[in-house]
């Protein structure tokens, strides 16, 4: 089987994922070429480690970059915690202001709190980056090569993290109008209330781009190791888990049909985790990849790979 589905002029939003050292980077550079002959196309990565630019053989920065050699392939890598001061900056005193007014801390104290990081809130960011493009750009796709599987569930978790923080901030909202209502007799609003409305609907349009079928995909990577399928199974259940739509896996580096004694013990060991994947996953799409004699790299090697691909 192969990709071809992911032709589909209403597909969107394309993530690839898995544990770390598949191929993850790989695949997307791939697809992201071949889908590119038709669409112009941006790709992202959210990997803290980021290796586009090695993919690619050239230097890939934080805003669109055009990839040499093509038409209409940009890509970009995301620094996440650039991604998360600039949000700090432009909401800071929002924020501030909220954990001022609705709490009996020292503005001193607010501003340490505030300073302090959130776990996986840099992951939220770079999600949130993603969306904001999608909503001022001109791409008709766009494809991410994201981090291995445990940051990867912490990106898209992004609507839960981000809905219970703001319903902390809005329940502090709520008592400082509640307290202003009772002694000022009137009812206010400011930029903090502007600043929670549209947290609220970044977190409604991020929700409903993940979870809408016609519009996006998860294409698993894996390899034909123990490992590779019990990570396979954990994060294709929390994709269920999430309403995150799922129907391609792509197994790689598999060994070819040689006459050498290692390589025929390698592909029998790898033809029984195959037919596992292949019985645990038997609704989903799987595309086999043979491991290549020479590393992927440069437009000319992906281009190969994208035509066994789709």
């Amino acid at each position: 089987m192969a990709l071809n589905e992911l032709l589909n002029k209403h597909l969107q939003f394309i993530m690839f994922g898995g544990k770390g050292g598949v191929g993850k980077t790989t695949m997307a550079s791939a697809a992201a070429l071949e889908l590119a002959k038709e669409n112009k196309v941006l790709l992202f990565t959210t990997d803290p480690a980021p290796s586009l630019s090695d993919s690619f053989g050239q230097a890939i920065g934080s805003e669109p970059t055009a990839v040499a050699g093509t038409k209409n392939l940009f890509a970009m890598e995301i620094d996440a915690r650039k991604v998360l001061e600039e949000f700090k900056k432009e909401y800071g005193s929002e924020i501030l202001d909220i954990l001022q007014q609705g709490t009996y801390l020292a503005n001193e104290e607010t501003e340490e709190l505030f300073r302090l990081d959130i776990p996986g809130l840099d992951e939220v960011m770079s999600l949130k980056k993603i969306t904001d493009f999608m909503e001022n750009s001109d791409y008709q796709q766009y494809i991410v090569d994201t981090a291995p599987t445990g940051h990867t569930l912490r990106l898209l978790m992004l609507p839960e993290l981000l809905d219970n923080w703001i319903k902390f901030l809005a329940g502090l909202r709520w008592k400082y109008h509640a307290m202003v209502r009772q002694f000022a007799k009137e009812q206010r609003t400011d930029k903090a209330d502007e600043f929670i409305l549209e947290m609220k609907k970044t977190v409604k349009k991020v929700r409903t781009l993940l979870q809408n079928p016609e519009k996006t995909e998860f294409v698993v990577v894996t390899i034909a190791e123990k490992m590779g399928v019990s990570e396979t199974e954990d994060l294709i259940r929390n994709l269920e888990h999430m309403h995150i739509p799922s129907r391609h896996i792509i197994i790689n580096n598999i060994f070819p049909q040689e006459e050498t004694d290692f390589a025929r013990m390698r592909r029998k060991t790898q033809e029984r985790y195959i037919h596992e994947i292949k019985e645990k996953f038997s609704t989903h799409i799987i595309t086999e990849v043979v491991l290549q004699p020479s590393e992927i790299q440069g437009i000319d090697s992906l281009q190969k790979l994208g035509a066994q691909l789709f």
